[in-house]
């Protein structure tokens, strides 16, 4: 009967350094992966945003939008969110990319949309792409954009369309200076109300009027170089829609 009671005893004892093993170490565990819960929140914590690539945003402008969209201050989250997530862009910009330079800071290299032109207003040049969408404003003109006269950028607010009757008006300049590049051919001056467009190559004047300008357009560089020394206004409003032919009302100079 002795026996019996000590056996029981020792199992007991046996069970009980068993159950506190196993308590110690749930306890271990639990602690290391707090510590690197711990290590990860301060190791990873955000703390610079690097900013690329833009001309119309400025660096704070995009770490204040990085911050509206969420970013809640870890590296590694940002990242995740950014590549795996719905990660929605700024209206003016067409990608941002992310690259973890240390874990407590981001690169994001920003591709901003390419403008369709710009048009002048009294605080400087008002940048616009194929949708309309004013990109920003700048103190001056870009060789390589042309300037568009007759549009009301009066009330023109960066990420919002210009407000126009015919918005596919944006998209149709892009095209014809598409087109009229391929023949190394760029008017002095592009004049948009909104709904027409009107081109001038020095001393001649192209009425394109309103809709898809691009069978207009083709018909411009070889009529151009017949036209050399002339003066006048070339009539392709109604070209290709009611009409093939493309009327010349020349303007007499003086001493002719």
């Amino acid at each position: 009967m002795n026996e019996q009671i000590v056996q029981r005893d020792e199992k007991r004892k046996q069970l009980k350094t068993v159950r506190r093993k196993q308590i110690f170490k749930r306890l271990g565990a639990g602690a290391a992966v707090i510590a690197l819960i711990i290590s990860f929140l301060l190791l990873f914590q955000l703390r610079t945003i690097q900013v690329n690539g833009t001309d119309f945003l400025t660096d704070d402008e995009v770490r204040a939008y990085l911050h509206e969209q969420g970013e809640d201050g870890n590296t590694l989250v940002l990242l995740l969110s950014t590549k795996f997530g719905d990660y929605q862009l700024p209206p003016t910009v067409s990608s941002m990319k992310f690259h973890m330079v240390n874990p407590w800071t981001v690169r994001v290299e920003v591709k901003e949309k390419s403008p369709a032109g710009c048009a002048q207003s009294d605080d400087g040049y008002v940048y616009f792409d194929k949708e309309g969408t004013v990109l920003g404003v700048s103190d001056s003109a870009r060789e390589d954009v042309s300037v568009v006269e007759g549009l009301d950028v009066s009330q023109a607010r960066q990420g919002e369309k210009l407000d126009v009757q015919d918005s596919s008006v944006f998209e149709y300049i892009v095209e014809i200076q598409t087109i009229l590049g391929r023949s190394d051919v760029s008017p002095d001056r592009i004049v948009c109300d909104g709904e027409t467009i009107t081109l001038y190559f020095g001393s001649i004047r192209a009425e394109l009027g309103s809709g898809d300008p691009q069978e207009k357009a083709a018909q411009l560089p070889p009529i151009l170089e017949k036209l050399k020394g002339q003066s006048g206004t070339l009539h392709l409003e109604h070209y290709g829609e009611l009409t093939e032919t493309i009327r010349f009302e020349k303007e007499e100079t003086e001493g002719q």
